[in-house]
């Protein structure tokens, strides 16, 4: 071989030589940090104590009932509004109610929301009451100068409240009510905040 050939031969062996280490030793610096995240959701819980309010018999035109509840908010998130939404069933004994309906002469009042310091709430027959959606938490003007709660249930409190139901008298024979029963129920709806930045 000549002398220019194996020089040459030397140079290219040279360059892979050093191309294969450079390749196999690139160091460098570096630095890694990692992170984690958490989601913990909260609850919302509402709850009315006691879970019977009124459970009566014998009633007659006149009679009126008063009953304190709570609305207790045992989750951990605050609830902005409770939404009464009301049903009731009425069983005609005798088939004889034709145009009365026993839901117009049972007035319903709520009389005091005592933490929010508003008194009265709402007066109502049962029969539109039906037909509404009142917040019972809501503070209005009278709580507010009387310095009653903000609106809502904050997590871990309650509101105490005071219902009264009446059988309303018209001065005229009701006899066609005789024996008849009424099964009420109301459902108390609680949403959560609107969500928020964090």
């Amino acid at each position: 071989m000549n002398v220019k050939k194996t020089l040459g031969l030397g140079v290219v062996s040279a360059a892979l030589g050093l191309t294969l280490v450079g390749g196999g030793t690139f160091a460098y610096f570096s630095s890694t940090s990692t992170t984690s995240a958490s989601f913990n959701n909260g609850t919302l819980s509402l709850k009315s104590d006691p879970s019977v309010i009124v459970n009566l018999s014998n009633l007659k035109p006149g009679d009126s009932i008063l009953r304190d509840f709570k609305l207790k908010n045992d989750g951990t998130l605050n609830i902005p509004k409770v939404i009464l939404r009301t049903s009731s069933l009425i069983t005609d004994a005798q088939g004889d109610n034709g145009s009365h309906n026993f839901k117009d002469d049972i007035i319903v009042t709520f009389l005091v929301n005592k933490d929010k310091k508003e008194s009265p709430l709402l007066v109502i027959s049962l029969a539109d009451l039906e037909n509404q959606s009142p917040d019972l938490v809501a503070r209005g003007i009278v709580g507010a100068i009387l310095g009653g709660e903000k609106s809502g249930i904050k997590a871990g409190t309650s509101d105490n409240l005071t219902i009264q139901f009446a059988f309303k008298e018209t001065l005229q024979p009701q006899n066609y009510y005789q024996g008849d029963t009424l099964a009420l129920t109301l459902n108390f709806e609680a949403n959560q905040e609107a969500g928020s930045l964090k």
